[in-house]
């Protein structure tokens, strides 16, 4: 099955497709018959576990009144197995990444998104990628089982995107988490980067303009990180912005808007990047609009870094913070020379550093030693 989710809901609606491809089996390590230009290309183990996350979120945390989630589909490739436990607790099987079911799965999520101009259309991809100039190619697990015609399992991201302006729905969101390195395969492949799926046209759409941001892991010539056995780098930080560091009250209550969502994934990013030049990821996005992703149940969640300077002194010091009077104090469990990150709720906090014998000494913030954390993060430094 690939259909996690259905449910007849009146009014408008949101409809998500989700794929995570690992197994590839024309690649190395992969058991087929090997593609002889793979480009070193081989198994992965993040994108299973990164599509499932954010299949997760969307089934247990993603809240839109206006547009409640209606559908769900899921293609999982994965050399440790295709399962995925539901809510209930239920597992099931997931059908591959292939070409033929993500054509199929995709053709049906398009056909609900038709059914309303004011649906709203969640794409996720998370798996290898290839690129040429503007063109981004996701491949599929049978990527390369065509010596001649490679690309024929894998699809034209750009080419999709462009053709996605036929579909009703006039609100869309897409996430991809692949690498968009430059590849041989797609500089020979004479303007071709696989197949677009619903292709696209240079005719304006009779239904209105379209809002659809793209937001990219890396970008262009660039590899995206992952972290074995577990979501990727770009994963974790969507993951954390939707939960708060991607969100504003400008209409009185805590939403994820599609422009503060870029703003908190690209500090996300930064964090977990640390400072290590070699593992810079930039996390870019095309055709960015606002309109409103998500409602918060509650407050939001702050990415906060707390630390000395100079940074010498974080070694020494006892980092910690509590609401302004003094209650719930939190204490940093163990020294170290990095500062201090740390994932708290909007609101007012007292920051301070404890050095052996001497006076505490707190963050201040015009005068006062209460300092108001919100999104999109908050970055202290306490002066020593």
């Amino acid at each position: 099955m690939t259909l996690v989710l259905e449910k007849q809901i009146g009014g408008p609606t949101t409809h998500a497709i989700v794929i995570g491809v690992g197994a590839y089996a024309h690649l190395i390590g992969g058991g087929g018959e090997l593609f002889p230009d793979h480009e070193s290309m081989g198994q992965l183990t993040s994108p299973p576990h990164s599509a499932r996350a954010f299949t997760n979120w969307l089934l247990k945390k993603h809240h839109n009144p206006n547009k409640p989630l209606a559908s769900l589909e899921l293609l999982v490739s994965d050399v440790q197995g295709s399962e995925f436990t539901l809510p209930n607790g239920e597992v099931t099987k997931i059908k591959s990444a292939s070409k033929a079911n993500v054509e199929e799965a995709v053709w049906r999520w398009i056909g609900r998104g038709d059914e309303s101009r004011d649906n709203l259309m969640i794409f996720y991809f998370c798996g290898h990628g290839i690129a040429g100039g503007p063109e981004t190619a996701l491949l599929l697990d049978d990527f390369g089982k065509r010596k001649l015609a490679p690309l024929n399992n894998a699809i034209d991201f750009r080419g999709f995107w462009l053709g996605m302006n036929k579909c009703k729905a006039r609100e869309q969101c897409y996430f991809v988490d692949a690498c968009r390195r430059a590849s041989s395969t797609l500089i020979e492949s004479y303007n071709y980067a696989g197949d677009p799926i619903i292709p696209g046209t240079n005719l304006p759409s009779p239904l209105g303009r379209r809002h659809a941001p793209v937001y990219y892991s890396t970008v262009a010539g660039e590899s995206a990180h992952s972290q074995p056995g577990a979501p990727s780098v770009f994963t974790e930080a969507l993951l954390k912005a939707l939960d708060g560091a991607g969100s504003d009250d400008f209409e009185g209550d805590w939403r994820v808007y599609t422009d503060r969502l870029n703003i908190g994934i690209t500090h996300l990013l930064e964090r977990l990047m640390g400072d290590d030049v070699r593992l810079e990821q930039v996390s870019p996005v095309d055709a960015l609009t606002r309109f409103t992703l998500h409602y918060l149940d509650g407050k939001p969640i702050v990415p906060v870094t707390i630390g000395c300077r100079p940074s010498g002194a974080n070694e020494a010091a006892e980092l910690s913070y509590s609401y302004c009077d003094g209650s719930n104090k939190v204490i940093r469990p163990d020294a170290k020379s990095s500062d201090w990150d740390v994932d708290i709720e909007e609101g007012n906090y007292r920051f301070s550093a404890v050095f052996p014998g001497r006076i505490p000494i707190t963050y201040c913030n015009k005068d006062t030693e209460c300092t108001h954390v919100r999104p999109a993060c908050r970055i202290i430094q306490i002066e020593v």
